[in-house]
């Protein structure tokens, strides 16, 4: 479906309508789209970027733009992460991750989780670097929806690499307070990998709801450095604040997407089970 800027008749487009596209990768529309309609197509990404640089790249227009693509990259970023395809993806724009930390029982809410993160920081990396540092250009050949999964698959490495940390410390922990006599605490929990339509669903709508609220700069442009491996600390001095002044930004935004409602807590975030 169209993402219609309402008042100027353009729109944001799914490359899938655009023609025939890979099933695998509906990133860029191959064989029917021909050099007319592909030209069209950029040109009215680039009249979409042109309205929302006027605006400042932030405001109501601003934010259906990233519904839209966000809500594209997201299913998308489930369906490789459940297949393996992202770590090919990776791999293909020069993140690989390393052979030795891709593992294969990594569980739907993992998987939900790495899809999430990738998306929200690869929005940031879109927006820092293809929109306002104006690295996204009509005569690049790629169309916004093409560039912004590209962060995103970008955004997936350190994501996953941090993940994988904290998996491997878990289970560290978890080998040195058991003995030989007792089982493993987690052996008896399933690993659901079919996906549940209600999570999924509910997930989408939340990162729908949430990231438009992002809307400090610098906190995007932290979000952006975090994505490509960068520590707290070196965050913030790469967007120009201290390490305190850039947690109690991103402790307001905490509270301001919690009292909005925009975030649904889970039991034991704060609702009772």
């Amino acid at each position: 479906m169209p993402t219609e800027l309402e008042g100027d008749g353009i729109a944001v487009r799914d490359p899938s309508h655009a023609g025939q596209s890979d099933p695998e990768c509906p990133l860029e529309p191959v064989g029917s789209e021909g050099e007319a309609q592909r030209a069209r197509r950029l040109q009215n990404d680039a009249r979409i970027v042109e309205i929302l640089r006027a605006d400042g790249f932030e405001g109501p227009r601003y934010n259906k733009v990233v519904e839209r693509l966000s809500g594209y990259a997201w299913p998308t970023m489930v369906k490789w992460c459940g297949t393996g395809e992202v770590f090919h993806r990776a791999a293909a724009v020069g993140r690989p991750v390393p052979r030795r930390l891709i593992v294969s029982d990594w569980s739907h809410d993992d998987r939900l989780e790495i899809a999430t993160d990738s998306v929200i920081n690869g929005m940031a990396l879109f927006r820092t670097y293809g929109l306002l540092e104006g690295r996204w250009h009509a005569g690049g050949g790629a169309s916004l929806t093409t560039y912004c999964m590209g962060a995103v698959i970008r955004a997936f490495g350190p994501v996953y690499k941090a993940w994988y940390d904290a998996r491997r410390t878990g289970q560290a922990e978890l080998r040195r307070a058991g003995t030989d006599e007792e089982a493993d605490p987690m052996a008896a929990i399933p690993d659901q990998r079919a996906a549940d339509p209600y999570q999924v669903a509910a997930t989408n709508d939340e990162i729908r709801r949430i990231l438009p609220m992002v809307k400090d700069p610098q906190v995007l442009e932290s979000l952006g450095w975090y994505a490509v491996g960068c520590t707290q600390e070196q965050a913030a001095e790469r967007v120009g604040l201290t390490r305190k002044a850039l947690e109690r930004r991103t402790h307001r935004l905490r509270n301001r997407i919690n009292e909005s409602g925009a975030r649904r807590l889970e039991p034991g975030e704060g609702e009772a089970r």
